[in-house]
């Protein structure tokens, strides 16, 4: 399953990269207030001298899967999303490797801003998800869906507060 996600976002790609993306403060608000996830641990960042940037997470959402999901995952499910700033473009392209159901199931994003006017953008992500279980695969496809459009929608929600609340609207 392929999809794609645009939210307008007050503030330029460039400011978006160098001023928020990889904020500890900002990180950490976003995953722990906005998308209130269990856990949120940064395991390893790198940047490069060329700018190129790479970074693992560890965090564990909270989930209110249906019944047969629900059974496979359990309570709780954690994540690494394995993710590099693509400096061409520049995008964020990210691999998840769930806690379970790793070698059943592939999903991984890339995310970048597009400028449509001064000091704001759209930020665009792509997604690609495919779970290999026999009889759910599709439901957990859609569940998987739905569950990245609420928090793409939360996150782009907050990131506009953000914004507002920094001072870097429209930068």
């Amino acid at each position: 399953m392929k999809f794609t996600l645009r939210h307008p976002y007050s503030i330029e790609p460039e400011a978006f990269w160098r001023d928020v993306f990889f904020d500890p403060a900002y990180n950490e608000a976003l995953y722990r207030k906005a998308l209130q996830f269990e856990a949120f641990k940064v395991i390893e960042e790198t940047q490069g001298p060329d700018g190129r940037r790479a970074r693992k997470m560890s965090v564990t959402p909270k989930i209110d899967a249906p019944g047969p999901i629900k059974s496979l995952l359990g309570d709780s499910v954690s994540y690494i999303e394995d993710g590099h700033l693509d400096l061409a473009k520049p995008s964020w392209v990210v691999k998840v490797l769930p806690s379970k159901l790793a070698d059943k199931s592939t999903i991984r994003s890339e995310m970048w801003l597009e400028r449509t006017g001064p000091g704001q953008s759209d930020r665009v992500a792509n997604f690609e998800i495919e779970v290999k279980i026999f009889g759910i695969g599709g439901m957990f496809e859609k569940f998987l869906e739905k569950t990245m459009r609420d928090s793409y929608q939360k996150a782009a929600d907050f990131t506009n507060l953000w914004l507002r609340e920094q001072g870097l609207a429209g930068k």
